[in-house]
């Protein structure tokens, strides 16, 4: 949910009719943009901080001199995120951060995090954008106030965009979008927005294939911009007007990621350049083993043992292992001509599977009640508005992930078109990034393949336990204590260069406090100790939990340098295993800076290491 009563607000102070009504004099025209607030568990912190800030309702007026300022402090309120909430300031930082004015370079220190400062100058781009000539001149010192938001430090080289020797894959796709895309008849006159391209294929030294700006593009502007029928969606799968599509339909209760599997083996490793989407998933891989998903179980165990997502791997894999071997070869004994068992082997779904994981966007439809084509040439289906989809897109799979993207708004239709808006502006032949999300080095590696060096979303998840043994008096009283203060058992994670979580230190205080002291705790254990005793306990307890984390990385580190530990590693890529090395290095780093922490303040409170409240989440 969104709020939108601001506009209707506004409205009403500046109709002359009403003001006349009410008894309010005429008043000169005055345009103000409003930022919409998500309604979520949030809304009162978001409340808070914009009433501290002198920004509440959010509603900034035009014609004030720092009104594009004013419209960012909004936005990154309205942006914030559950872990940006969970690793934030306590609560006396929050107004200060909302407020603090960009300085070029030095995003690292001002930003709450690289996705909330993107997303909020994407949010002050796109709503003054809308407002039309009434904002045109604050979208000016708007583009100029993101571009220094977002500005990398001075002495980050920006690697130049060569040819992108893929055989003219990505060219192709390109014409194919456009051509597709401005067929008035394959359109039905739906998507009025047409195409837009402002980026070409090129490769890069360290991200390999990518997408360069065409020419200098101004933040606010989209560099793609595609109709949403050239996007593939299982219901295209479905419009199928033959025996093929008749299968699909039959197993929709299979789901959306099934379906799209199923209908990728065919498309990709049977139908090839004859296929009417070929243009498209020709810039799909066609070989598995980029992710865990299809690495051999030895492997993954040698790889990634001892890391916190070694389990969500291990279960990924069984689980498509499985669900492969639900399906064939009943398929194909039962459809051999959809479902031949020649092209239905594991390692196909496995790459189609991947294929899927890692290059399907996730878009939320209008709420205006735009309606988005099923495919190509369908006339009659379409989806509901507001439903997520997941789709394929043509162009904008070219983009790569950055933890400091260029595009960050882009997974809602606007006028029945895909837009990829930046919000930053990006200079001629430079690689255009996108963001797949705020992920860690865990999701990335399981999902996408890769991870990013230093990325500041890892963390590692922690859960805690209610202390066994205890009257139950007592331990309805700590329940009682956590439910006062919102706290909860889990999810809780540590995360380097954030410090210690404030929900994890208030989670650990109730935890570890006797009886009386909860009884006569008033003040937010996020905030200040319940006890002297407990606040021992407490340190001491994380500090096990996390060294006992750190041996079994150990553990794993020693498993993997072994002889047999290095044959299981090797086969997989060279890529892989590198990739792997970084997520290892990122858990270590993460760890250690944490149980740094926890060590601090065991030392300034006193107290001994003990595990017993320490779990482990790998759920």
């Amino acid at each position: 949910m969104i709020i939108s009563d601001y506009s209707l607000i506004l409205f009403c102070l500046r109709h002359t009719a009403w003001r006349a009504w009410v008894g309010l004099p005429p008043m000169a025209m005055e345009y103000s943009v409003g930022v919409p607030m998500p309604v979520d568990e949030h809304a009162q912190l978001r409340e808070s901080i914009l009433i501290e800030c002198g920004l509440h309702p959010p509603v900034v007026q035009l014609a004030a001199p720092d009104a594009a300022m004013r419209l960012l402090a909004c936005a990154r309120v309205a942006s914030l995120d559950d872990r940006e909430v969970y690793f934030g300031p306590s609560s006396a930082g929050w107004a200060a951060w909302a407020m603090t004015p960009p300085v070029k370079g030095e995003r690292e220190r001002v930003a709450l995090s690289p996705r909330n400062e993107t997303a909020a100058c994407a949010l002050v781009l796109e709503l003054c954008t809308e407002a039309g000539e009434a904002a045109a001149a604050v979208l000016l010192v708007a583009r100029s106030l993101c571009d220094t938001a977002l500005a990398p430090p001075t002495d980050e080289n920006t690697a130049s965009a060569a040819p992108p020797d893929d055989n003219g894959v990505g060219d192709a796709m390109i014409a194919w979008t456009k051509a597709v895309g401005a067929t008035p008849e394959a359109r039905n006159g739906s998507d009025a927005d047409g195409c837009s391209v402002s980026i070409v294929p090129a490769r890069f030294p360290n991200t390999g294939r990518g997408a360069a700006a065409a020419s200098d593009l101004p933040a606010g502007t989209d560099a793609v911009r595609v109709p949403s029928h050239t996007s593939w969606t299982v219901q295209c799968a479905f419009d199928d007007p033959g025996p093929r599509g008749e299968a699909y339909r039959t197993f929709a209760a299979l789901g959306e990621d099934t379906v799209a599997s199923l209908w990728l083996v065919y498309e990709m490793f049977g139908v090839g350049q004859n296929g009417k989407w070929a243009p498209l998933l020709n810039a799909l891989p066609k070989r598995g083993g980029l992710t865990p998903v299809s690495w051999p179980a030895d492997a993954i165990a040698a790889l990634l043992g001892g890391t916190p997502v070694y389990t969500d791997a291990v279960n990924t894999h069984e689980k498509l292992t499985r669900q492969y071997a639900a399906l064939f070869p009943a398929l194909s004994e039962h459809y051999q001509e959809v479902f031949p068992s020649s092209l239905y082997t594991l390692e196909n779904f496995r790459a189609a599977t991947e294929a899927w994981n890692a290059y399907g966007m996730t878009v939320l439809f209008p709420e205006d009640g735009a309606r988005v084509s099923g495919s190509i040439n369908s006339e009659n289906t379409s989806e509901t508005k507001n439903q997520p989809v997941t789709c394929l897109p043509p162009i904008a799979l070219l983009c790569n992930h950055s933890v400091w993207p260029h595009a960050v708004r882009y997974s809602k239709l606007r006028g029945n078109a895909l837009h990829v808006p930046i919000a930053r502006s990006v200079r001629s032949g430079s690689e255009v990034f996108v963001s797949y999300g705020s992920k860690s080095n865990a999701e990335l590696l399981l999902f996408y393949g890769f991870c990013v060096e230093n990325n500041p979303y890892d963390d590692v998840p922690l859960s805690l336990e209610l202390p066994n043994g205890e009257v139950g008096e007592v331990t309805r009283t700590r329940a009682a204590c956590l439910q006062k203060f919102n706290l909860q058992l889990s999810p809780h994670a540590v995360r380097a260069n954030n410090g210690l979580a404030p929900g994890l230190v208030g989670t650990l205080r109730v935890l570890t406090a006797d009886a009386a002291a909860l009884a006569t705790c008033v003040i937010d254990p996020r905030l200040t100790p319940v006890s002297s005793e407990g606040e021992a306990h407490a340190a001491a307890t994380l500090c096990g939990a996390l060294a006992a984390l750190i041996e079994q990385l150990d553990e794993g580190d020693a498993a993997l340098q072994s002889a047999e530990g290095a044959v299981a590693a090797a086969q997989v890529s060279e890529a892989s295993r590198r990739e792997a090395e970084v997520y290892r290095q990122g858990v270590r780093r993460t760890l250690e800076q944490a149980a740094g922490e926890a060590r601090a303040w065991r030392a300034a409170v006193g107290g001994g290491p003990d595990p017993s409240l320490g779990k482990r989440t790998r759920d």
